[in-house]
């Protein structure tokens, strides 16, 4: 695999995993923006288990492309939710970068990872 995979990999898995964390743990200011979302607790706890999820399924994903992939199209198909929240709760679209971002570093993983499953 491309070196650049590789980072773009680990370093996605480390965000998943530090998004994913305090919503599980609900910490105080996760718990407020999430409040602002309109999203529950329970929701925002599967939220962040699939986040965590979906940083072993980057990291496992350098070694088999196939759950590169995978995993890629559930952190963007999360990444819409997250936009469609923030459009519900009218915010303004920088609350959105961070989403879109994710967003676009997930596609370019499974655009990488693509070749390798050939």
């Amino acid at each position: 695999m491309h070196t650049a995979f590789i980072v773009a990999s680990i370093v996605l898995a480390l965000e998943m995993a530090a998004s994913g964390v305090p919503k599980v743990l609900q910490i105080g200011a996760v718990r407020t923006s999430a409040e602002h979302l309109g999203v529950s607790v329970a929701l925002d706890r599967m939220i962040g288990i699939s986040q965590i999820a979906a940083a072993v399924g980057l990291l496992l994903g350098i070694a088999f492309p196939t759950l590169s992939v995978v995993t890629g199209v559930a952190v963007c198909l999360q990444m819409c939710g997250a936009v469609g929240y923030h459009i519900k709760a009218q915010d303004k679209i920088v609350a959105m970068l961070p989403a879109v971002a994710t967003a676009a570093v997930a596609v370019v993983i499974v655009l990488a990872a693509v070749p390798a499953i050939r």
